[in-house]
């Protein structure tokens, strides 16, 4: 009689972030509380300058920005709010849920 050995699954908890509510202009909006994967690969889609010139690390960090917040605009924000939200006040939307999903932060922070 042969023995197998069962594999036991590795248990993963999912992170559970609530969706955020946002007012805006009277009105509420509720954006997810996850984080879409096309989000966390825009940066490895912009290599880091090697040139440590403040002016091409602050460029860097401009177009990397916009890049973030352009695929936070199409993947999060939802229809009913692209329709009202002025373009302005995009940054500040982007500030607010990517503090609450804890965008950004090192791996290490809640240790």
């Amino acid at each position: 009689m042969s023995e197998t050995t069962a594999v036991k699954a590795k248990l993963i908890k999912a992170k559970s972030r609530p969706a955020l509510v946002v007012e805006y202009d009277g009105t509420e909006y509720t954006l997810p509380g996850r984080i879409p994967s096309e989000i966390m690969t825009v940066q490895a889609s912009f290599k880091a300058p090697k040139n440590p010139a403040k002016d091409v690390q602050e460029q860097y960090q401009r177009e990397l920005g916009v890049a973030l917040v352009d695929r936070f605009y199409d993947l999060v924000v939802p229809d009913t709010f692209k329709g009202v939200l002025d373009m302005e006040d995009l940054g500040a939307v982007f500030e607010a849920w990517s503090e609450h999903v804890g965008l950004g932060e090192s791996k290490d922070s809640d240790k």
